[in-house]
């Protein structure tokens, strides 16, 4: 069974980002990692609402009822006044359906990030997942000459315990070794794999600050 993605995305002034960034490594990815998280990366990215994008991958959802992530916030001094000064948030558990290629490498190893999200029309959504998390397979390979590392296809699973979501249903993500193209391909394979179901849609792209761009996540 594939990890779940968990996604914390914020909004900072830009004077905050650089406490923000010192703060996420040194002290929240420990504390995350010791609570069972198997991987941890934080983007800039350019959407205009939100200008960082944590994602993360976990066991499952029981990893948020853990004693030690129960009490991560009391344990950190520095959490609730970094966390004051956000201007937006939107935290978000994914079920994934489509890890390719799905190696046995670290997960989430990427200097740079496309993140498409969209709702579906639909009598039968599930139908369709299998229509999109196939299409996006077969045009992995082609993708991976514009430098893309690995491509996720991932629907909302159940909400995080004391942050509920506004996001859509759907979450593509793709991963590049470096700046993510311009123009990707994703939208257009998304379209032609469920057509006018899509609703919503919005996309993202971002650079890797943390762990260091360059350097393996592990």
């Amino acid at each position: 069974m594939s990890p779940l993605l968990y996604t914390a995305e914020l909004d900072l002034a830009e004077p905050d980002i650089e406490p923000f960034l010192q703060w996420y490594a040194y002290r929240h990815a420990p504390d995350v990692f010791r609570a069972g998280f198997s991987t941890c990366a934080c983007y800039r990215v350019d959407d205009a609402g939100m200008n960082l994008f944590d994602i993360y991958e976990i066991p499952s959802s029981a990893v948020f009822e853990t004693p030690w992530y129960r009490a991560m916030r009391g344990r950190d001094p520095y959490m609730a006044a970094l966390m004051a000064k956000r201007r937006n948030k939107a935290h978000t558990v994914y079920e994934q359906h489509l890890i390719a290629p799905n190696t046995s490498g670290p997960g989430l190893d990427a200097d740079g990030i496309s993140v498409f999200r969209f709702g579906l029309n639909a009598d039968d959504p599930e139908a369709l997942d299998d229509a999109i998390a196939g299409a996006l397979s077969r045009h992995q390979p082609l993708m991976a000459a514009s430098g893309l590392i690995r491509v996720r296809y991932a629907t909302r699973g159940q909400d995080h315990p004391t942050n509920p979501t506004f996001r859509p249903r759907c979450m593509v993500v793709a991963e590049w070794a470096g700046p993510p193209p311009a123009d990707s391909g994703i939208p257009d394979v998304l379209h032609a794999a469920a057509g006018e179901a899509i609703v919503d849609d919005s996309a993202i792209s971002g650079s890797r600050v943390y762990p260091w761009p360059g350097r393996p996540a592990a």
